[in-house]
């Protein structure tokens, strides 16, 4: 249920309207809530999306708001896990009243949430996740990162058909979002009728360190391509026991490691990885909107550099926004639905090509991929491909 609150105002005509408001909102601020992960081995992936949203909510604030109302972000950190997240979203929706949930973080989290937050209605903006649970959910959800099954099809159709790889190998992280990314791979490897590639499926758990034994597994079938799938301390480990191992593959990953994060921890052993990505390179001079991105974060950020993870909190941020410019005055949760709704083909942010209607929350629909370069000066991603998807 929605804490509604009607207030009069009057339009421009004289005339006296009502506006209905829900909890967290008043005539001069919109609370919101986010949670993730920023303290613990994930916290690397969490304080930069946390400090992007600020920056992006300091910027609306500093320019007067929406409509006059300036932006709260209250955040929990639920240590990635599911458990946690529950206690943190319970107690930003019931006691600290917040209007949204926006940027959460996390698979775990973001599931172990799941049904509360849809029982309650309260908009659910970015989830920092691929799974697709949250495009299925719709109603009050409104993904915008790539499903991991979307992505699994998109990493292995450009194996194939791009790379010409006749074998392929997977090591994947044993939870959810690895088990969606293989579904994705194998459904996709199944429309094109090369199911026969796939030589070795190799699962890992989430909190293993030691990957020799994994990286034995998907080198015995000497794959020419080797899609590996998992969180930024899982990959590089991986990697580095590859080149221990002198395993020699065409390596792939997710957009989850599309940051310098891979290439600092696994420096020359992560030379060469191809990487599916999403978010538009922000270091193009040419990227007017990642130009104001990084202008913007250093001016409230100046002692870090801005990222990757950094831009997704960003993206959450500026998507969320311009669903209340679109609302206007109608801040009850219906309303804000209602005007997210209205998405079509949205390009003005960073992140491109975002549709949202009743039936529609898939979020950004097409990738590109990048290949990453270890140079100890410069480390980098180059881009390697245009903006593709599955179709």
């Amino acid at each position: 249920m929605t804490l509604l609150l009607s207030i009069s105002l009057l339009s421009g005509c004289g005339k006296e309207t009502k506006t209905t408001l829900a909890q967290g909102v008043d005539e001069k601020t919109i609370k919101v809530g986010t949670i993730g992960p920023t303290s613990g081995p994930i916290a690397i992936v969490g304080v930069p999306m946390l400090h992007g949203m600020q920056a992006y909510f300091n910027m609306v604030n500093d320019a007067g708001g929406i409509n006059g109302r300036k932006i709260e972000l209250i955040a929990k950190d639920d240590q990635f896990k599911p458990d946690l997240a529950l206690q943190k979203a319970e107690e930003l929706v019931e006691k600290d009243k917040v209007f949204a949930i926006v940027g959460q973080l996390g698979t775990p989290g973001c599931l172990g949430t799941l049904d509360y937050i849809k029982e309650k209605g309260i908009p659910a903006v970015y989830q920092g996740t691929g799974v697709s649970a949250f495009a299925k959910a719709k109603g009050n959800y409104f993904p915008v990162q790539p499903n991991y099954t979307f992505e699994g099809g998109l990493l292995v159709k450009y194996a194939i058909d791009n790379l010409k790889a006749n074998s392929l190998a997977v090591i994947y992280g044993n939870d959810d979002a690895g088990k969606e990314e293989l579904q994705g791979i194998k459904e996709q490897l199944k429309k094109m009728g090369k199911e026969d590639v796939l030589k070795a499926e190799v699962p890992f758990n989430t909190q293993d360190l030691d990957f020799s034994a994994h990286v034995q597994k998907a080198s015995a079938v000497n794959p020419d391509v080797t899609i590996v799938v998992g969180y930024q301390k899982a990959v590089p480990g991986i990697l580095l026991e590859a080149k221990k191992q002198g395993f020699k593959t065409q390596f792939m990953t997710s957009y989850i490691n599309a940051d310098l994060t891979m290439l600092t921890l696994a420096k020359d052993a992560a030379d060469g990885v191809i990487v599916t990505a999403w978010v538009p390179d922000i270091t193009d001079p040419n990227n007017q909107a990642a130009k104001k991105f990084i202008e913007t974060y250093k001016k409230y950020f100046p002692n870090e550099t801005p990222n990757a993870f950094a831009a997704a909190g960003w993206v959450a941020a500026e998507v969320f926004v311009e669903g209340l410019k679109r609302a206007g005055n109608d801040l009850s949760w219906e309303g804000y639905i209602k005007a997210m709704e209205t998405f079509k083909d949205w390009n003005d942010g960073i992140a491109k090509g975002i549709t949202y209607t009743k039936d529609r929350r898939n979020g950004v629909e097409k990738m590109y991929f990048m290949k990453a370069v270890w140079d100890e000066k410069l480390p980098r991603f180059e881009k390697i491909s245009d903006f593709v998807g599955l179709e």
